[in-house]
């Protein structure tokens, strides 16, 4: 086993050095897919504790000799996004479980961010619309573009929205997959395909985003519209794929 633990967070390492073997009988499982979420309390913190995916044979080898896991990854780069003001949830600590040799659990704990909803309530209509929301949203997402963060899972259940009086806070969740880079006009407006928003969703992010970047509005909400469409006609095909050999 090897344990990544944040300073902060030394006090709870004989908890964590246990977590694998008791993942199973603790906490409350708020997500079972192909990962699974439990929320966890130990010792006054609520802790946010994901469970991946046991890797097939060739990410086995790669994630043990040539790059880092998913577990990794989420901590490492939620400390970076906090190095850069941007919320993620607080990282507190990546485990990795060996067998054989090679890597087989992988846990990334953080603390349970409390949000009132996604944007993913928000685009498919189960809070009312807010235009105000969409353009904080936007600011959120240019200012993370203008510190060469790119999010390539940018779907509306990873963006999660706590609101007051005073703001809407956005925080992003499943990090494993950021890049760290100059990112081109391109790399920015392609983003918000993984949105699965309606078109007049997309025109007030686009009229926002030609605001903050002083570029020609037509021309962003050409492109927005185009990846989206893209995006969304790449996934219906994937979806009948898949169906078609599931019939068969």
């Amino acid at each position: 086993m090897r344990i990544d633990i944040s300073p902060k967070y030394k006090h709870l390492k004989n908890f964590l050095e246990r977590l694998p073997e008791n993942f199973d009988k603790l906490g409350t499982s708020i997500y079972k897919g192909r990962n699974e979420i439990k929320i966890i309390e130990t010792e006054g913190l609520k802790l946010n504790v994901k469970s991946f995916k046991i890797p097939h044979l060739i990410n086995k080898i790669a994630y043990t000799y040539f790059r880092k896991s998913k577990a990794e990854n989420s901590f490492r780069y939620a400390i970076k996004l906090q190095e850069l003001s941007i919320s993620t949830p607080e990282p507190v600590a990546s485990i990795i479980c060996y067998k054989n040799g090679l890597i087989y659990h992988s846990y990334y704990i953080s603390l349970q961010f409390e949000y009132d909803f996604t944007i993913r309530e928000l685009t498919t209509g189960k809070i009312p619309y807010q235009n105000s929301l969409l353009e904080d949203f936007t600011q959120f997402t240019f200012n993370n573009h203008q510190k060469g963060v790119l999010h390539q899972d940018y779907s509306p259940g990873n963006i999660l929205i706590k609101q007051s009086d005073k703001e809407n806070q956005f925080s992003i969740v499943d990090i494993n997959r950021l890049k760290f880079k100059q990112l081109t006009t391109i790399d920015k407006l392609k983003n918000f395909s993984q949105l699965w928003a309606e078109e007049e969703f997309l025109k007030i992010i686009a009229n926002k985003y030609a605001q903050l970047s002083n570029m020609d509005k037509d021309y962003i909400e050409k492109q927005i519209i185009n990846f989206d469409r893209i995006h969304k006609a790449k996934k219906l095909r994937k979806k009948k794929f898949k169906s078609f050999f599931k019939k068969k």
